[in-house]
């Protein structure tokens, strides 16, 4: 009887911690992968050329200006390089507060192309404050015309006047981030289920009176089959994606900096 109140104890406990824990844990992800948003958003936005950015005026008389094509040009290979990313771009914000696109990772004569100078009427308050802070910040789930997206935003600042050049965006489908979390928080989660059906099924095994061992054994064992088949499934899914990650910010850094040597030494000659 004692043993049998233990377990319960036990099991009660963790039916109590279970919400919180499982709460925290999703919570936990989504800051984590929003730190390395902004971290694959920063190392991006190191490529970009602030003078050559500084030559555009936000308006369709950039299209026919080389600066804007290069510009293009080097957003697309960012979106290309980045790990889950959809789009790519250059935000400016003018004296009447509206944000406006400078520059987009999509080929032109795409549909979802936006073109300089067209205004970005869903721009968030979160967008709005990188502008007027100069801090960097994520956003989303928001959704907006061409779907719905957790972005992250960093300022590019005028190193001579302080003054905000554009805000460096990019965006990856809430769907792909909510896939993310499930499989990062899915694996404590899962252990903390499979702990709980092991204090469930000592308790049944226990109680010899009310149960036949055998059978509790035989009932168990497809729940605890399929569970451990999930953790091990997600947690190989985790792996893989913190290996592509890796890899995708190496391939990407070295990109920049044999762009940045490049570009020094056109300058030089």
């Amino acid at each position: 009887m004692k043993k049998n109140r233990i377990y319960l104890l036990f099991i009660g406990l963790f039916l109590l911690i279970a919400p919180v824990f499982s709460w925290w844990t999703v919570i936990y992800a989504d800051h984590q992968m929003r730190d390395q948003l902004l971290q694959q958003v920063r190392l991006a936005a190191q490529g970009i050329d602030l003078e050559r950015l500084k030559t555009l005026e936000g308006s369709k008389n950039d299209l026919e200006k080389p600066a804007y094509g290069q510009l293009k040009e080097q957003l697309a290979r960012e979106r290309g390089a980045a790990y889950q990313c959809r789009f790519v771009y250059l935000l400016g914000k003018r004296d009447s507060g509206k944000v406006y696109f400078y520059a987009d990772s999509e080929p032109s004569n795409s549909t979802d192309s936006s073109p300089a100078g067209q205004i970005y009427d869903e721009a968030t308050d979160i967008l709005q404050k990188v502008f007027s802070l100069r801090e960097a910040d994520t956003e989303g789930p928001v959704p907006d015309r061409w779907g719905t997206w957790v972005s992250g935003f960093v300022p590019l600042v005028d190193p001579h006047n302080g003054k905000v050049i554009a805000v460096f965006g990019m965006d990856v489908d809430a769907s792909d981030w909510t896939l993310d979390i499930v499989a990062r928080s899915s694996i404590p989660i899962g252990l903390m289920l499979l702990i709980l059906i092991a204090l469930i099924s000592a308790y049944l095994l226990s109680r010899h009176v009310e149960a036949a061992p055998g059978l509790v054994r035989r009932r168990l064992l497809l729940p605890l089959g399929v569970l451990m088949s999930i953790i091990i499934a997600s947690m190989g899914l985790l792996l893989w994606q913190q290996y592509q990650q890796r890899v995708t910010d190496a391939v990407h850094h070295s990109e920049t900096e044999v762009s940045g040597a490049f570009q020094k030494s056109i300058d030089s000659v």
